[in-house]
């Protein structure tokens, strides 16, 4: 294999982000996050991560199938526009 085609991404593929939360919104955020799945099709994979010390964030993992780079990018604007969302990984 190549060196430029070791970076590249073969789609349909599976993939895992890490959604990082308001702690006071963690339940708010989970359900929109099943509700974008579910609107996609995807089964609703979304598995609670670590929260912080003081629970002021709280970090889910969400897994799905990336069917190509548009729908990565997508996706990845419809989980940074839920309320409560702080970062994405």
């Amino acid at each position: 294999m190549t060196e430029p085609e070791q970076g590249r991404i073969q789609f349909p593929c599976p993939w895992e982000m890490r959604v990082i939360a308001m702690g006071d919104q963690a339940e708010a955020v989970r359900r929109a996050l099943v509700s974008l799945l579910e609107r996609d099709g995807q089964a609703s994979a979304v598995t609670d991560g670590a929260a912080s010390s003081q629970g002021r964030y709280v970090a889910f993992r969400v897994t799905f199938t990336a069917h190509d780079r548009g729908y990565l990018e997508e996706f990845s604007r419809s989980v940074s526009s839920v309320p409560g969302v702080k970062m994405l990984l």
